[in-house]
């Protein structure tokens, strides 16, 4: 009888989870943005919030809740239900922040559900014209030479980009002066001023500076050369395993049963794909992609571990 029971609790157990999932969705969905509107992630939101609309028949609606380096509007998105109304997009700041922050009020790997992939923003190595090195050999030459003698400013302590100047260090044996500024913007024109020898951030911030004359390339922060840029060579190409990019993915709380999952992933992809999507993502300096959860799952988990090496071998300050 016990066993009867138990087949018999199966069956409605499976049968409400194929109910509940052809019936997602069928009510408004929440993206939660961490980061202020008109900023550079919230039109990325929007865009995939209004493709996503006109396919499901819901309207999903962005929710900026800036603040606390992202923590505010991701720990929002981890204490959700996990029903797959409510979604983050989450960027490369989780993967640096786990390592540094010691207070974090949710648990990186354990309380979210990964969904995919949505977007790759390059990043690169430009020096002022007025700094006598014009590529990573002569780069690597000077440092060897005199370490310390080139400054770079990036974003901020603690950034990606802030770790990716000092995995650069790390592996080329050298060492180079930090100089944070309050985001990217005063990153780049400190660059372009020539405060600093070299600047490291995005391509998109960057090339603009790049065609006038302002900054010139030494490498892209790639294993492999980017299409969009052939002729400026990989940090990869002479460091295997080097790797560093900003990127935008969906996220959700844990718990988010399988197959709604499965249909983010398979919508997240499908928005991806459109030309115009791809168009669209490209003017603002991204490049469109998508992954399956497992995917982005792993990516992030090594990302993270990456990262506290770089936070150790640095020896970064933890944020309290």
């Amino acid at each position: 009888m016990k066993t009867k029971t138990k087949i018999v609790t199966l069956a409605l157990c499976a049968f409400s989870s194929a109910v509940f999932a052809s019936s997602f969705p069928s009510k408004p969905i929440n993206l939660i943005v961490p980061y202020p509107p008109g900023g550079a992630v919230d039109p990325i939101a929007r865009l995939y919030a209004e493709k996503i609309t006109q396919s499901w028949g819901v309207p999903v609606i962005v929710l900026n809740r800036p603040g606390a380096g992202t923590t505010i509007g991701l720990n929002q998105a981890a204490r959700a239900e996990p029903d797959g109304y409510t979604v983050v997009l989450g960027t490369a700041s989780i993967t640096s922040n786990a390592p540094l922050y010691t207070s974090l009020p949710y648990d990186t790997l354990k309380d979210f559900t990964y969904l995919s992939m949505a977007g790759m923003i390059p990043l690169a190595i430009t020096a002022n014209p007025r700094t006598a090195v014009n590529s990573m050999d002569e780069l690597v030459g000077q440092l060897k030479k005199k370490p310390g003698s080139l400054t770079y400013s990036s974003s901020g302590n603690g950034t990606i980009i802030h770790l990716g100047g000092e995995l650069f260090k790390s592996l080329a044996g050298v060492d180079m002066v930090h100089v944070p500024y309050k985001g990217s913007g005063p990153s780049v024109m400190a660059g372009v001023a020539g405060e600093v020898d070299l600047t490291f951030d995005s391509v998109f911030l960057m090339d603009p500076q790049v065609k006038a004359g302002k900054l010139k390339y030494i490498a892209v922060a790639s294993e492999k050369r980017l299409k969009s840029l052939p002729e400026v060579p990989a940090i990869g190409e002479k460091y295997p395993g080097y790797f560093v990019t900003s990127w935008v993915g969906f996220m959700g709380p844990a718990g988010i049963p399988a197959d709604i999952t499965a249909a983010w992933a398979k919508e997240i992809a499908r928005v991806a794909a459109l030309p115009d999507v791809s168009d669209k993502l490209a003017a603002l300096g991204v490049e469109s992609v998508s992954s399956t959860p497992q995917q982005f799952s792993t990516f992030v988990e090594s990302e993270i571990r990456k990262w506290e090496k770089v936070v150790q071998d640095a020896h970064i300050p933890p944020v309290q």
